[in-house]
Formats: C-alpha cells, structure tokens, sequence
C-alpha cells in the first residue's frame, strides 16, 4: 500500500477471490490469500455474506483490524475484535436514508466534497 509503483498491481489483486494481508507499516505481505477462521460467537447483521463473516472471525482471532468492500453496495465496513465498528458509504449524507448496521452508539461524519458517510463505533 506505501509502494506506489506497485499500486495498480494492487488495485488489479483486489478483484480476485481472498484477502489482503498487509504489515502494521503498511505493506502488502500476501495477496488472494484464503484464510480460514472459527466463526463461532460472530453475530452479523442479515445480509452480510462471507467476505463480512471471514473479516469478522480474523479480527476476533487476531490483534488485526480487518476492511471489506461490499461487492454489492460498494460500501467499506471495518472490523476489529469480531464487531462491525466502522463503515464509510458513497453518496449518502442523510443517515435517515439508511440504516446503520453498527451495534451500540456511534459517530457520524459527512464529507460533502468526497462524497461520502462514515460511520464509526464509539468506545
């Protein structure tokens, strides 16, 4: 991801099946990688499919935090200990056209120029 000669190749990776793993420093490790994880205790809201349900098991396995980018709605959700915490959706600025899938209280943020709405979870 720090690379930029090797951005596009990245860009063209992440069209493929499997994951990213990326380096707390930011670079890529592994790409297209299948990586297997127990999704025992993960409750996920209806509709997330299993790009959602293995990003949430890696991230309660693991210390990562674990990004997916919806193929259906092109939303970016983010998930850290097995929860859904953050979502950064395109062309929404009223958050009373959709509905959150973040359990418990959290914060919105609208950027008019890019955009887009972020949703995070408080702690």
């Amino acid at each position: 991801m720090r690379d930029a000669n090797v951005q596009g190749t990245i860009k063209e990776l992440a069209k493929l099946d499997g994951a990213f793993v990326i380096s707390e420093d930011g670079y890529v490790l592994s790409a297209a990688r299948y990586i297997q994880a127990n999704s025992h205790g993960i409750n996920l809201p209806l509709g997330f499919g299993s790009r959602h349900m293995a990003a949430a098991s890696i991230s309660k396995e693991t210390d990562a935090v674990a990004v997916v980018v919806s193929e259906d709605d092109g939303g970016v959700r983010i998930f850290d200990d097995g929860e859904l915490v953050g979502e950064i959706i395109t062309g929404v600025w009223d958050l009373g056209m959709i509905k959150p899938r973040i359990k418990g209280e959290y914060e919105k943020m609208v950027d008019k120029v890019l955009n887009l709405t972020m949703i995070v979870k408080r702690r």
